[in-house]
């Protein structure tokens, strides 16, 4: 006989099965609230109840006072290098230029001065090229030297040749003259104009020759001066330095010269002290006007 009234039991079953779910769900809801809340505490705790830590590494964090170190500052050094520069051509038959170069340490100063060639020695009226002649490069540098009033103890002898392969090896300078040039013979073409010119090793060595065919005494050194000026202008730099050994040996293989090796490596120091410390800063290098 079919049975048409409720099932209680079942009812009561599905309400308790339901009951038990719900409390299971609120009792997991609250061990993870609790849970989470411990370890927020924790967190908290170890980085001092301050939510500005929240920002920064643990490892980051100390009680050491932060110091920065104050910026090294090169070595001062004193006393002066001084050094002939002559060139001459390639049959060591004349003297084209001659000037003298004075490194000031204390004062991280290059002059260059001008020697006029017609200077003469008092007692024997010798010229400096009669000198050089007669003599050769070391003596010529004890006259300058006894003319001046200062030790020249060391020198450097370029012949036409020597002077192109230097610039080859250095690389563009440039110079600024007074006026408009344009100068033609058999031997070779010139023309540069008045103001800045940027001039190639070879373009170098053709104004050089110029200046010593077509200018005479005092003003031929002094002109000559301004080019070794720009020289060191573009190349006395610290890239130059980096690789400084390799480079002192190319040049000086073109030169004759009582200055080694050793010599640069004992003065490499001092030599890199008169270097520019900042981009804003400009090499010390100047021509010394000494006209008689």
């Amino acid at each position: 006989m079919a049975n048409y009234g409720f099932d209680l039991q079942r009812k009561n079953n599905a309400k308790n099965k339901k009951k038990r779910k719900f409390i299971f769900v609120c009792a997991f809801l609250c061990f993870t609230l609790i849970l989470g809340s411990v370890s927020f505490l924790l967190l908290w705790k170890s980085l001092d109840y301050d939510f500005n830590n929240f920002f920064h590494k643990s490892d980051e964090t100390t009680d050491a006072v932060q110091t920065t170190a104050p910026p090294t500052s090169r070595a001062s050094y004193s006393g002066n290098y001084r050094f002939l520069l002559a060139v001459t051509s390639d049959d060591l038959a004349q003297l084209r230029f001659v000037n003298l170069v004075d490194i000031d340490l204390s004062e991280k100063t290059i002059k260059i001065i001008p020697v006029d060639l017609n200077l003469k020695n008092s007692e024997t009226k010798e010229s400096c090229s009669a000198v050089f002649k007669n003599k050769g490069i070391k003596e010529l540098g004890a006259f300058i030297g006894a003319y001046y009033g200062t030790d020249v103890s060391r020198y450097i002898s370029v012949t036409d040749t020597g002077y192109k392969s230097i610039f080859r090896i250095l690389g563009n300078i440039t110079v600024n003259i007074s006026e408009d040039i344009e100068y033609d013979t058999p031997d070779m073409f010139l023309e540069m104009f008045k103001g800045q010119n940027e001039l190639t090793p070879e373009k170098t060595y053709k104004y050089m020759k110029y200046i010593c065919e077509t200018k005479k005494g005092y003003e031929c050194s002094e002109l000559n001066a301004r080019i070794i000026e720009a020289a060191f202008v573009a190349f006395y730099t610290s890239d130059n330095f980096v690789d400084g050994d390799s480079l002192f040996s190319q040049l000086i293989n073109q030169t004759q010269t009582d200055i080694s090796i050793v010599d640069y490596t004992n003065a490499k120091d001092e030599m890199q002290s008169l270097l520019p410390q900042t981009s804003k800063d400009k090499l010390k290098v100047f021509v010394y006007s000494n006209r008689p």
